[in-house]
This record gives C-alpha cells, sequence and structure tokens, in this order.
C-alpha cells in the first residue's frame, strides 16, 4: 500500500503548509491559534515559534496514527467466510426509530439518532468500518488505481460514491445501503438483505463466485 501511504503523507504535508502560509500574516495567526485552542506569552516571533512546534508534532502525530492504521490492516487475515451486520431499531422519544448495528465479529456500534438523513447506512457504515479485511480490500484497491495515474474523482467513481472524502477511503453514512452494496461488488463481495422486520434488519457479506465476479465484470464493475 506504498501508494496510499504516499497520498496521505502528501495530503498531511499540505495542510501543515498551509497552516504555515496562514500564520504569515496577523489575521491567519489568530486564526490557526483559534482553530487549535491555543494561547501562547511572549513576543509574536515567539509565539510563532511555539504554534510552528506544535502544528510540527501535530502533523508527525497524524502521520503516526494513519501509518499504524493501515499497518494493522495490511495485517488483516484476508476476507473469507461470512460478514453479518444486524441492525437492531429502537424507539426514541425525540428521534423516532434508531438503529444500533452489531456484528458476527463482537462490534456493536452506536445508537443512531437524528432525521433527515438514511439512519440504516449510516448504521452499516459503522459495521463495515470496524471490519480491517474489508477495508484491506478497499485501501489496497485504491492503492492499485493511484499506481495507475488516476485523479482523485476517477479514484471515486471507481470506488463508487459512498467511499468518503479523505485520502484513506471508508464506508460513509448517509448515503443509503445500496451505495455499500456497490463499493462492496467492486471488491468482489456480495451484500444482501436477508432479514427485514419492522424492529431488525440483517444483511449478509460474502466473496462473489467466479461466475458472479464474470457477471458483474460484464455490467463494468
Amino acid at each position: 500500500m506504498n501508494e496510499l501511504i504516499k497520498a496521505i503523507k502528501k495530503d498531511i504535508e499540505k495542510d501543515f503548509n498551509k497552516d504555515l502560509e496562514y500564520i504569515k500574516t496577523e489575521e491567519g495567526f489568530k486564526l490557526i491559534l483559534n482553530q487549535n485552542h491555543k494561547t501562547y506569552m511572549g513576543s509574536i516571533e515567539k509565539q510563532k515559534e511555539k504554534l510552528i512546534r506544535y502544528l510540527t508534532n501535530k502533523k508527525d502525530n497524524r502521520i503516526n496514527k494513519e501509518l499504524n492504521h493501515i499497518e494493522e490492516v495490511k495485517k488483516a487475515k484476508s476476507f473469507s467466510g461470512e460478514f453479518i451486520i444486524t441492525l437492531e431499531w429502537k424507539k426514541s422519544h425525540m428521534w423516532g426509530m434508531n438503529p444500533r448495528a452489531y456484528t458476527n465479529y463482537g462490534f456493536i456500534g452506536e445508537s443512531i439518532g437524528g432525521c433527515g438523513y438514511c439512519k440504516t447506512s449510516t448504521a452499516t457504515a459503522q459495521a463495515l468500518n470496524s471490519n480491517l479485511s474489508i477495508l484491506k480490500l478497499m485501501y489496497k484497491k485504491k492503492n492499485d488505481l493511484l499506481k495507475k495515474g488516476l485523479d482523485k474523482d476517477q479514484i471515486k467513481n471507481k470506488i463508487g460514491y459512498g467511499c468518503g472524502y479523505s485520502i484513506r477511503p471508508s464506508f460513509e453514512g448517509g448515503v443509503g445501503v445500496s451505495s455499500h452494496e456497490n463499493i462492496l461488488k467492486g471488491l468482489g463481495l456480495i451484500m444482501r438483505n436477508i432479514t427485514n422486520t419492522e424492529y431488525t434488519n440483517v444483511y449478509l457479506i460474502r466473496k462473489m463466485t467466479q461466475k458472479e465476479i464474470k457477471q458483474y465484470k460484464e455490467k463494468g464493475y
């Protein structure tokens, strides 16, 4: 996943350099201080030195966090067997019915409240992002697309709508379960809703058979 790692580092460095440009002006300096909830004593130059030191540490910590996550995903086993997501819906006095995701790997998601967006896919996104074997497939696909020199819009189209906005792809919430199904198809997996009641949804994710892979490739996946 070297290409993905390089892209992540480049993106974090870009944010860091943007902040360095901002603090060259008085207005930008105050803005970056406020954004990071920082106050320093001493002359402006001393304050800037301290802020730059903080921003440098922040950048390094972000990079290390990303690298540690990528390493964890790389070590994950290849996807096999079945991944089951169960959504349990409970009534909320404020938000109506709220789902919570559970998986056969022991993951328990948050209760999804609010209104005006797809709560179902927000819950399934949490569950899918908890499965490192599935993320491994997604990261590998993005890494391969980066190798081909595709730009970010082309890559997003190839992976599928709902793969997030950051350099490191993920399953985005609120986009509809069909978006997750399409992303998984591109990774060689099938997601099926096998139980659908008033209080429960159960989704089964499994690897495609060779016949299914051929069919989906013929459709452009």
